[in-house]
């Protein structure tokens, strides 16, 4: 589906929805409930003082406050998190959270899972404009017994925009950027709608070599996003919700040739489109009953040219249907308690086209079918206690069943301590169709016991706020284990070929993160937050570190409100510490450290006029040369005014 053909629908299903069931009044508490629950530690939202965990949100205020061109730029301020971008925007960026590797992270968005089928079922986090987010959220630790698949290490919730009237927001920059946004909505007591197109192009840099050659060729990269949320209580209990979101991308990068293997100029584009569709039916009859059926669509395209010329494609898609109960009652223990039930279905298709080579021959078409289902069940004995446990079953068409669950305790502690946790959870992460059957299948031997890869992981954590509010600090200590990791590249001495197969040992992961907020008056917040991690993998008889994985992460940020809170400034200070990485000029590779490196970003936002605001941000202001992946430069210093029309 072309991206134009999308726009179309998007249009006339706004004004469809906005001219014919929306009251004029709406509830403005209704964003403020939203914000200040935990979509991720449930299946239900709950309030965060009720979970057993250490989720980490980036609110509404944040990116706005940061005017963050991509939301990966706000991402690095949890060093819970580990971002490596190959070069500038729109180049392939992954994220590690706790020590892990880059496909195990769910990621959502409103509800609807995003992992991408053509691309190992992990997700590129390059093309998330921040413009086209309102919320996010990060649930650190094994949550596959709530989110199935892919949650190994943790899964992100993206929330995108709720727009009551008309938004303009326009910008220029560095490197020739201009980019902009537009948004429509309604709020109304029977529902909302509302719709965010944005594009951004820039001309970008030379990743190759060193940043700033005057002789090199930037490589440029150009988006478009269009966003489709809206709501509709069809009666008092029914009530239908969904997402229509695409994006279609060009992305310039430089080939890395023989013998180094690193980045050299040359003329090679990536053309990505992907679109989500789902919608969510809730119904609830009363206060203890909550039904929800869901129904959602991922489709992806992958397509790369060299000199103009297309040499290979990639393509995905994903059908999901999940059919969840969730009841309250008070029974058998004091208190309340909660049970939900949920089935979930899924499909999955690859399909890759390319020429075949004397290497062999890389067309292929996969499928994969994948049936779960869930129990989860929460308690509260009393306000100080909150209990939870969950168990998910897996039943997989082409390789191993996987049973999977998590519980955890959270308690508030007396003489005003504080509250402290405790969980314990695994997940799995499903054989991918490139481990299965290789890039090229004629020349990969299967592996059709291959069984899905496995984390456990114990959580402890603590928080506690003090003088009188106005701070509050959290200390987080975490440790995991990764079994049955897939190796996708063992060669086979008999036949002189590659296959896969599971790792007999275990990589480990342990850490401490810690964070503190201030808030010492009204107009003014700081949050400090601190990550140490050491995180290594099995190598002939010893342990060694993991790749880009630093041992210490840090971030500062400040807001700060002047002139009656109609200047406001934020400034992120983020440090990335000392990490491993790999160069493939030599055969076996070759181990290296990657700099640490500080960035630091600014933004401020003026308030014009009752509905003008002006902003400037400042992205790397210390112009610091740093590497998330060897060889690759990375966007120096850069500038960008603009403004925004709000209703």
């Amino acid at each position: 589906m072309s991206l134009h053909r999308l726009i179309r629908p998007l249009s006339a299903a706004a004004v469809l929805l906005s001219s014919s069931v929306f009251a004029q009044e709406h509830d403005d508490s209704r964003a403020e409930r939203i914000e200040n629950l935990v979509v991720l530690g449930s299946r239900l939202p709950i309030p965060p003082a009720e979970l057993p965990g250490s989720a980490q949100t980036l609110s509404s205020d944040d990116l706005r406050d940061a005017e963050a061109a991509f939301a990966t730029d706000l991402l690095r301020t949890l060093p819970t998190t580990a971002i490596s971008r190959s070069g500038g925007p729109g180049t392939l960026t992954q994220m590690r959270i706790r020590g892990s590797e880059a496909d195990h992270v769910q990621v959502r968005i409103d509800g609807f899972k995003v992992n991408d089928p053509a691309i190992g079922s992990a997700y590129d986090f390059a093309h998330v404009r921040g413009p086209t987010v309102e919320a996010i959220e990060l649930l650190p630790g094994p949550s596959g017994a709530l989110w199935g698949s892919d949650a190994v290490a943790g899964a992100i919730h993206l929330r995108t925009p709720l727009i009551d009237g008309l938004e303009l927001r326009a910008g220029i920059g560095s490197r020739r950027t201009r980019e902009v946004t537009i948004g429509a909505g309604r709020l109304g007591d029977r529902g909302d709608v509302s719709i965010v197109a944005d594009h951004y192009d820039t001309r970008g840099e030379n990743i190759s070599a060193d940043r700033g050659d005057p002789d090199g060729d930037p490589d440029g990269y150009t988006i478009t996003t269009v966003n489709l949320r809206g709501a509709v209580d069809l009666t008092p209990e029914l009530r239908l919700s969904g997402t229509v979101r695409g994006f279609d991308a060009s992305v310039e990068f430089d080939p890395a040739p023989a013998p180094d293997f690193v980045p050299a100029d040359g003329d090679q584009e990536s053309k990505i489109r992907r679109v989500l569709s789902g919608v969510h039916l809730d119904w609830s009859p009363d206060e203890a009953w909550q039904h929800r059926l869901t129904l959602e669509a991922l489709g992806s395209r992958h397509k790369d040219f060299a000199d103009g010329s297309a040499t290979d494609l990639r393509a995905g898609r994903r059908f999901r249907a999940s059919a969840q109960s969730a009841h309250t009652f008070a029974a058998l223990l004091p208190g309340t308690q909660q049970v939900v039930v949920a089935l979930e279905a899924e499909r999955e298709h690859f399909r890759q086209r390319g020429m075949a080579t004397a290497f062999g021959d890389p067309n292929q078409n996969q499928s994969l079918d994948h049936r779960s289902g869930l129990l989860e069940w929460r308690a509260h004995p009393d306000e100080a206690w909150h209990l939870m446990a969950a168990v998910r079953r897996d039943w997989n068409s082409d390789f191993a069943n996987a049973t999977t669950w998590r519980t955890g305790v959270r308690t508030n502690l007396p003489a005003e301590l504080g509250s402290l946790w405790i969980s314990y959870a695994t997940a799995v992460k499903n054989p991918v169709f490139t481990e299965r059957f290789g890039f090229t299948p004629d020349t990969f031997i299967g592996n059709p016991n291959l069984q899905p890869e496995r984390s456990r992981g114990v959580e402890i954590g603590w928080t506690r706020a003090f003088l009188d509010e106005r701070a509050d600090l959290e200390l987080v200590w975490h440790r995991a284990r990764l079994e049955k990791e897939i190796d996708g590249f063992v060669f086979d001495p008999a036949s002189g070929l590659f296959t896969a197969r599971n790792r007999d040992r275990n990589s480990r992961r342990e850490g401490v993160e810690a964070r503190l907020t201030l808030r010492p008056d009204a107009a003014t917040a700081v949050t400090a937050r601190y990550a140490w991690l050491d995180a290594t993998e099995p190598e002939n008889d010893t342990q060694v570190r993991e790749l880009r994985r630093p041992r210490h992460n840090a971030a500062l940020s400040l807001t700060r409100d002047f002139l009656e809170a109609r200047l406001r400034l934020r400034t992120d200070v983020v440090w990335t510490g000392k990490r491993d990485d790999l160069s493939f000029a030599t055969f076996p590779a070759t181990r290296l450290s990657l700099d640490d490196y500080v960035l630091i970003h600014a933004a401020a936002t003026w308030q014009a006029g009752p509905r003008l605001e002006l902003f400037l941000r400042g992205d790397n202001l210390g112009n610091e040369r740093y590497q998330d992946v060897f060889g690759y430069a990375t966007p120096g210093r850069q500038v960008h005014a603009g403004f925004r029309l709000r209703p």
